[in-house]
Order: C-alpha cells, then structure tokens, then sequence
C-alpha cells in the first residue's frame, strides 16, 4: 500500500496531514466540479485542494491513455501504432496509475472521473501525429502544475510533499521526451531549465478545463476511469510505490 508519510524523519503524520489538508471534509464539494476549477484558479489554495486537482489530472492521463491502448491497432487509417510506441503508453499508464493511487491514498479525491473528447481533439484518437502533439502539450501542462504544487506544498510546510511533487515532475518530462522522440524531434531533449508558467495549480487546472476533457458541451466521446484502471499493465515499469 501506498503512504504518503511512510517515514517519521519528517514529523508529519496522516493524521496531522489530514488536519492541515481538511481532507475530511473533501467529498462535500459545494461547487460544480468545473466550478470548484474556477473557484481554486482564483484563490488561495490549500494543500487539499492541490492534489485534488492533481488526483483530476492523473485519473485523466490513466483514462486517456486507456483509449490510445485499446484503439492502438486503428491510427493512422488502420496502419496502426507501431508495437514499440505501445509498449511505452502502457508504461505511461501505469506510471500515471501508480501518482493516482499516491494521491488517493493519501485522501485526495479527484474532481470527476469522466472525461470528454471535444470534436476539436478528435483527431487524436486516430492520428499518431496529433497524438503525439497532444502529449507534448499535456506533459508540459502536468509539469507546470507540479512545478506550482511543489512551490504550494512548501509554502504549507509540507516538504515531504513538495519532493514527491519533484519526482512525479521528473516521471512526467520522461513521458515528454519519449513523446517528442516519436514525433522525430532532435534533440527530444530539448530544455535545460523546466519553465515555471503557473503562479498555481489552480491556473493549471484552469488550462486543463479549457481543453474541454473536463465537460465538453458537444462532446465527441466519453470516457470513464473506470474503464480503464483495471487493465492497467506494469510490465518493465519499476517504482510505483514510494
């Protein structure tokens, strides 16, 4: 199992963090769930409400994933994702499954677990190239949003948050990297200082809402979390537990 405060040499408990976080009362959202986004994007944020929203943004990455897995064979007008770039979206899923499980044991509670496709990302569910794109753009968005919760999390005198926050921020410019190899770009590599373009998670979670994955008004396709979590495959992938 999963804990996010397995060693004492820090002094923080679950129970403390619980206190500090209001966990206790994360099921009984007063908002909408898109509303809670603009609510956070524009206030102060609590340490509960940072891994809310990065709870939300993993359960997306696991569903998303999912659907690349299962359709894999019907990209590219049937010619199919090559058996290699499989292997590694698989490896990205569990990576994302294994953050989801942290941040859920630990009490946060994702802000919904059914996402949408707006017509405008369709072509990602069929092209490699948008795909591809997509991934670019979404990883980049992820490591903003941890960048900005490592920053809240020390601000709240959470450190062993704040350097979880820094691996999982590592995992995800790996997903990155691999992304822009398979879209041919040279080098893949190619940033030497991460950016830091979000003053919170909030405003992250306000660009992932404007991607329309969060409740799109003419929705493409639905996908759920539950769908997916279970065929999850750990194969190759070490470290999923802290």
């Amino acid at each position: 199992m999963f804990d996010l405060f397995a060693s004492s040499s820090n002094g923080v408990t679950r129970r403390s963090f619980a206190r500090t976080a209001g966990i206790a009362g994360l099921g009984a959202l007063a908002l909408s769930q898109l509303g809670t986004l603009r609510a956070l994007a524009q206030g102060k944020e609590s340490v509960a409400d940072v891994i809310n929203i990065a709870a939300t943004a993993e359960a997306l990455a696991v569903t998303l994933t999912g659907a690349v897995i299962a359709g894999a064979k019907t990209y590219d007008g049937g010619q199919g994702l090559s058996p290699t770039m499989v292997t590694w979206v698989k490896g990205i899923q569990a990576e994302e499954q294994a953050h989801y499980q942290y941040l859920t044991q630990a009490g946060a509670k994702a802000l919904t677990l059914t996402f949408t496709v707006p017509q405008e990302l369709v072509a990602i569910t069929k092209d490699s190239k948008a795909l591809l794109n997509f991934v670019v753009a979404a990883e980049t968005l992820f490591i903003g949003a941890y960048t900005a919760a490592a920053t809240a999390f020390a601000a709240a005198g959470q450190p062993a948050l704040a350097e979880i926050a820094y691996r999982v921020t590592g995992v995800e410019c790996e997903h990155r990297v691999l992304a822009r190899y398979a879209m041919g770009a040279t080098p893949p590599n190619n940033v030497g200082f991460e950016s830091a373009p979000f003053g919170s998670v909030g405003e992250a979670a306000a660009k992932l809402k404007g991607l329309g994955l969060l409740g799109a008004p003419n929705a493409a396709a639905t996908l759920n979390y539950s769908d997916f979590a279970g065929k999850v495959d750990t194969t190759g992938v070490s470290g999923l537990t802290v």
